[in-house]
């Protein structure tokens, strides 16, 4: 069975980008982008020679979470915009791509 510590030891093998690109993911709360950053990190534990389930994955993820280790992660716009429903593209915008007239 793996430990969280394993998990954090991968965790740290990678490069912030591909820390903040998974947590981003794992944010979306959209089941497809999720299981794209659980399968991500499955497939980054076995090339460091761990081995988990997507279950442990969640749940080092959560707990990590809940622990606010992800706090040092800066998302970027378009990612806070995804995980917060907001809009990052001006021409979805309710005046349109033509501006808003006042």
């Amino acid at each position: 069975m793996a430990t969280i510590e394993q998990f954090k030891q991968v965790r740290a093998s990678v490069s912030p980008e591909v820390q903040t690109e998974l947590y981003g993911l794992f944010q979306s709360n959209r089941a497809e982008s999720i299981d794209a950053a659980v399968q991500r990190m499955i497939g980054i534990a076995s090339e460091n020679g761990v081995s988990f389930t997507a279950a442990e994955v969640v749940e080092f993820i959560y707990e990590i979470d809940a622990e606010d280790e992800f706090d040092d992660i800066e998302l970027d716009e378009a990612t806070l915009a995804a995980v917060s429903g907001g809009r990052s593209n001006s021409s979805d915008s309710e005046c349109g791509s033509v501006g808003c007239s006042s």
